[in-house]
């Protein structure tokens, strides 16, 4: 899009270009300077008929005019100089251009038309893939650019409008991105430098993000409507080109809950308010790319009761305030996101009492419990189907207990 952008803005200057060459031709020995010489060529009856000029008075001819009935009809102009005419002027009975064509990529054949009425010019076409078929039609009124049209896939159908101001400098173009036959992207310009820009971005009619630049042309801000509603829930925004952060209304509220902070551009950490009460209640950290760690107040209430740990992006531990008092009492551990086991302080002391040990399918098959809370195994459970098959007892101390519960359960 940045290289169509500029071919459109410096459309005019490339088209301003070959009228002043032109006058330039045409005049170049009234001005001064080195003295262009000519050499003429004429008919049988005497009436010239063709014109060789070196209008720099370099020794090699640049201009070639064609006669009829002893007036100028054509005037054909080498502005590369390579020796060959690029660039073609037909000319009216009153010495007016009504028709230029130009050979811009010195493929050898014209790829620019432009037709004058009254030599002021009025519509120009440009071929810019070489195929002999016109992909860029400029518009003129007063002499001066005002809109053009062009087919950005070089199949013949127009996807891009674009309006210029009286200096001819861009003010708005409108895209046919989607290739439904209309436009679905509108841009907007300041000083010929992109200010905004609207799109429907699923081809519904309805416009449903918003993007805004900086006098530099970066983006500093965009916004989306997700859901179809016309208003935007999903808020991003930018330094020197990069996203810093994005917010998400997800819970309909016209507010964000969701925000995701980027660091270089890459998301570093996410929060979110998975209540909708304006404070977050669920936090990840993030290292390249991958989730390293997660804090969540489950019961919503102020306080972070779970912290899970990740690596490589899957589950490595876990950790639980299970009675909310501020301290993690229950730590689990997985291996590739799986549950594998459980350590339990029931009683506060900073260590564990209760060690859990899971299959592969998730269901408990053993625990141990170190009931007098010397850091000793006191007793054994096993099972089968989530229900105790045997128990060995080490020591006869709270013999007749059942296994302790583990509460609460994963988040």
């Amino acid at each position: 899009m940045t290289a169509i952008l500029h071919s459109s803005r410096s459309l005019f200057t490339f088209l301003s270009f070959f009228l002043a060459l032109f006058l330039f031709i045409s005049f170049a020995h009234h001005a001064g300077g080195a003295e262009p010489a000519s050499k003429y060529f004429y008919d049988k009856k005497g009436q010239v008929i063709r014109e060789e000029v070196d209008s720099a008075g370099s020794g090699r001819i640049d201009t070639w005019i064609t006669y009829q009935d002893g007036r100028p009809i054509l005037q054909a102009v080498d502005t590369n100089k390579d020796g060959k005419p690029d660039t073609w002027y037909h000319l009216s009975a009153d010495r007016q251009v009504e028709r230029t064509e130009k050979d811009s990529n010195g493929g050898g054949k014209p790829d620019v038309w432009i037709t004058y009425h009254q030599g002021v010019p009025i519509k120009a076409e440009q071929d810019l893939d070489a195929d002999g078929r016109a992909d860029r039609f400029i518009f003129y009124e007063k002499g001066k650019a005002v809109r053009t049209e062009e087919s950005l896939n070089r199949d013949g159908k127009i996807t891009l409008w674009s309006y210029y101001d009286a200096a001819g400098v861009l003010i708005r173009d409108e895209e046919d991105a989607k290739g439904i036959g209309r436009p679905t992207r509108f841009s907007y310009y300041q000083e010929g430098k992109l200010l905004r820009r609207e799109e429907d971005t699923n081809g519904s009619g309805r416009i449903d993000r918003w993007s805004y630049y900086d006098k530099n042309e970066r983006l500093i801000r965009r916004e989306a409507a997700r859901k179809g509603s016309g208003r935007p829930d999903v808020w991003a925004y930018y330094e020197n080109g990069q996203i810093i952060r994005q917010e998400e209304d997800t819970l309909g509220q016209g507010r964000p809950n969701i925000a995701y902070f980027f660091q270089a551009g890459i998301l570093s950490r996410r929060e979110e308010d998975t209540q909708g009460t304006g404070q977050p209640d669920l936090i990840d950290w993030y290292e390249n790319g991958k989730p390293v760690k997660r804090q969540q107040d489950t019961r919503r209430q102020g306080k972070k009761d779970v912290v899970t740990y990740f690596r490589q992006g899957d589950m490595e531990r876990q950790e639980v305030d299970t009675k909310y008092e501020g301290r993690y009492d229950l730590v689990r551990f997985f291996e590739h996101g799986r549950l594998i086991r459980e350590e339990y302080d029931t009683n506060g002391d900073g260590r564990p009492d209760v060690w859990v040990s899971y299959n592969e399918i998730g269901e408990k098959v053993f625990q141990e419990e170190d009931t007098d809370y010397n850091g000793k195994v006191r007793a054994r459970f096993r099972f089968a189907g989530g229900k105790v098959v045997s128990k060995e007892l080490v020591s006869e101390a709270r013999a007749d207990s059942p296994p302790r519960l583990l509460m609460p359960k994963i988040p």
